[in-house]
């Protein structure tokens, strides 16, 4: 019987390699930046921060910002509705709006009578406190498919629907243009459906920002997030879109204190005695909070500061000061109900007045400050961007929650998979990332009596599983020798009473239902065998004790538009 060739090895290392790695299946998230973006290339200085995307064909530049209370994409062309009262001109306007997209110049937009036509999500919400021209979006835009390119590991685009406002919709103070990331998002299905993330999860941390030490760009990570933003014990809270919250974004917390941390060690309360207040999170606003005029007057009044006005640039409503005057330099911590703390940096909440001038130039104007905070009526209170400077969140559409930490202001990035519920934990090696689960009212990192962290198992290193694959090839080499010697003996005990045969042929299948040896002279077959001509191909299954264990799941090989359980044959000799 001829040697075992060097192929047969291969075969049996792929094969430990893809059992290793079964539990990697899922695709690594996608992070994409929140930075600042030059709009446009002949002014100086024409930034607005938020997400860069190319969208048609030939790529044109623009900036988006998430919005988790819209299913359907909103992209902006010439005809941009700007409000005319607190945007002075079409300059403005275009660099406010993240750069204007030219349907006509593009080769790939198809237009469609409406955007359900165009395959959008036929509804929106109509929650109180949403954008008033919300409902109206669906009917009155104009519609169509488009490509978007989204991330710089992304080389082929991916076409969605959008729709492209013919109304003034959004107040003008969120400016850019809208991604929508709802529970029924139109651009996290096509992600999964294309294969471009393993979940529709997505979670953003907005970076720092108009700090001249520290200042970070942030990130919104698709199908997962970035373990080395977080810190701390978690919170996880279902989703709730219902009109009874009250939330639009489905994403609502209470804060059972307000407390302002002075530079001394002093910390100060600022909510009545034995009273909470309900926050909605509306990551796309421009402020750190919108509450009741009596909680930001408290706020002002306790540190002893004196506003000289509104102010009408980016940060639309916030109260203006004098930076030469008595500034306070102390933090705010929200305390939330579910035990979690989240304490935003003075930098993050106390920021110079920015505006963009008729120019088109973004203007930091340090000789005042801005505090992003506004009083409203009776509306439900908000939580903004800038809370998401102190605050990682992540929001999870499949188990229909979102989870908070405090987030770890880094520049480091380590991006974990999320998976649906069930799912295990696996490190995904080289790819960057690995596999988390977050089951409904899950806390990853502390104990359930909310005591100390809960260390995470370390993940399998490259050495180690390069290991593992060495040592089992050096098993199951072992085992083949000694079945070679044990069949070249009974072969030569046999040769006088038998005739040379030709060397028959064994083929290795993987599939849904376990490995199976198949024989062209196997004499017997067992239910369940291969197709084919039983005459010249039966089938034996392997014994329990002697199958190729999996490690984690079936093993399958993904073949693009074949589905899932797609059988590779490869021939051995033995």
């Amino acid at each position: 019987m001829p040697h075992m060739p060097i192929t047969s090895t291969f075969v049996f290392t792929t094969w430990i390699g893809r059992v290793l790695s079964a539990g990697c299946d899922p695709v690594p998230p996608l992070a994409l930046p929140i930075t600042d973006i030059k709009i446009s290339s002949s002014i100086a200085n024409s930034f607005m921060r938020g997400i860069p995307v190319n969208i048609g064909t030939p790529p044109q530049s623009i900036v988006v910002l998430p919005w988790p209370d819209l299913n359907n994409t909103s992209i902006y062309d010439e005809q941009s509705n700007c409000d005319s009262s607190i945007i002075w001109n079409d300059q403005i306007c275009e660099i406010r709006r993240g750069g204007y997209f030219l349907e006509t110049e593009s080769t790939t937009f198809t237009m469609s009578a409406d955007l359900i036509a165009a395959g959008g999500t036929p509804n929106e919400l109509n929650t109180p406190g949403i954008e008033l021209g919300v409902s109206k979006l669906l009917s009155t835009s104009l519609a169509g498919t488009e490509t978007l390119t989204t991330g710089p590991n992304i080389t082929k685009a991916l076409t969605i629907p959008i729709g492209i406002p013919r109304l003034r919709w959004d107040n003008g103070y969120t400016m850019l243009h809208a991604m929508g990331m709802g529970s029924n998002s139109t651009f996290l299905h096509a992600l999964v459906a294309a294969g471009q993330i393993s979940s529709r999860v997505w979670s953003i941390w907005w970076g720092r920002m108009w700090t001249e030490t520290n200042a970070m760009d942030g990130s919104l990570v698709l199908g997962g997030y970035d373990k080395e933003k977080v810190t701390g014990r978690n919170v996880t809270l279902p989703l709730d879109y219902t009109p009874q919250s009250g939330c639009w974004t489905g994403m609502k917390v209470t804060v059972s204190n307000l407390m302002i941390n002075f530079r001394n060690g002093t910390d100060v309360g600022i909510l009545p005695r034995n009273s909470a207040l309900q926050f909605c999170i509306v990551p796309q606003r421009q402020l750190l909070m919108e509450a009741p005029n009596s909680i930001v007057d408290t706020f002002q009044n306790a540190t002893k500061m004196t506003s000289i006005g509104t102010s009408f640039g980016l940060h639309w409503n916030s109260r203006l000061f004098n930076a030469s005057s008595n500034i306070f330099d102390g933090d705010v911590t929200f305390v939330l109900n579910d035990g979690l703390d989240i304490r935003v940096s003075n930098s993050q909440f106390f920021v110079p007045f920015v505006d963009v001038d008729r120019g088109g130039v973004r203007n930091v104007d340090r000789t005042k400050k801005e505090l992003v905070m506004f009083g409203v009526g009776e509306e439900l209170a908000t939580l903004g961007r800038y809370f998401l400077t102190a605050a990682y969140l992540m929001v999870n559409h499949d188990e229909r929650t979102f989870t908070m930490w405090q987030a770890n202001p880094t520049t480091k990035s380590s991006l974990v998979a999320v998976q649906r519920e069930g799912s295990q934990t696996r490190d995904c090696g080289s790819s960057g990332g690995s596999v988390d689960t977050f089951g409904e009212g899950s806390d990853r990192n502390t104990n359930r009596d909310g005591g100390s962290p809960v260390p995470e198992s370390a993940p399998l290193s490259t050495s180690m599983i390069a290991g593992i694959a060495v040592g089992g090839v050096v098993v199951l080499a072992s085992i083949i020798a000694a079945i070679f010697i044990i069949r070249r003996r009974k072969c030569r005990n046999m040769a006088t009473k038998t005739e040379a045969t030709p060397p028959g042929y064994d083929q290795v299948m993987a599939s849904g239902d376990g490995f199976f040896i198949v024989d062209q002279n196997s004499p017997q077959e067992i239910a369940g065998s291969f197709p084919g001509n039983p005459n010249k191909r039966k089938s034996v299954e392997l014994r329990a004790e002697q199958r190729p264990q999996e490690l984690h799941g079936s093993l399958h090989t993904y073949l693009p538009g074949r589905g899932p359980f797609v059988s590779k044959w490869v021939s051995t000799t033995w």
